[in-house]
């Protein structure tokens, strides 16, 4: 019996955690960079990249981006899915199917006027005001029925300097509170 109970406890430790989707802004398509040092000044764009990474497979995703202390303008944006909402107020995107791993939601388009930057400039993913999953990033699941959950938004952060920033793509991201009956409702 100890035997079985230190196979269990062995194959516990390591075993490797599961990810939960998470969206994020990008200066590259991969998702790689979340570091917007490459800034030009007008009449230039700057191009950055809404990637939903760690996706095991989903049909859409409902989240705003956050840029107030960016430093940044928006100017517009494109898409390959259907977009339903105002950027940056509060979007609403539909793959049109099921799509797993990771993929460009969006690429955005700033102007920036040459202005200080600092590790306090940053765009942040954060949910939509009409989130169905009320205070987080909402991303519906593949299947039927369709099940909405929560999924973690990042952060970039913007200028020159910003590679030097602490806590560059990996910073932990809060932990929403959630009462046992919304958990217990997920899998109803």
């Amino acid at each position: 019996m100890n035997r079985f109970i230190a196979v269990i406890a062995l194959a516990c430790s390591t075993a490797t955690l599961a990810r939960a989707d998470h969206i994020s802004v990008f200066e590259d398509p991969t998702g790689y960079d979340c570091s917007l040092n490459q800034l030009v000044e007008p009449p230039a764009l700057n191009s950055f990249y809404t990637v939903h990474k760690y996706n095991a497979g989903s049909t859409a995703s409902q989240f705003k981006v956050n840029v107030d202390a960016s430093g940044l303008f928006p100017h517009s944006f494109t898409s390959p899915y259907l977009i339903l909402g105002s950027w940056p107020d509060g979007v609403s995107i539909g793959y049109g199917g099921c799509v797993a791993g990771d993929h460009v939601l969006m690429t955005l388009n700033f102007l920036w006027f040459g202005e200080p930057t600092t590790c306090e400039n940053m765009l942040i993913v954060v949910p939509s005001p009409t989130s169905p999953v009320p205070g987080e990033v909402a991303v519906a699941r593949c299947g039927d029925p369709i099940v909405v959950v929560g999924a973690t938004g990042g952060h970039a952060y913007v200028g020159p300097e910003s590679d030097t920033c602490p806590c560059l793509c990996q910073c932990p991201h809060p932990v929403h509170e959630t009462t046992w009956g919304g958990v217990k409702a997920l899998y109803r």
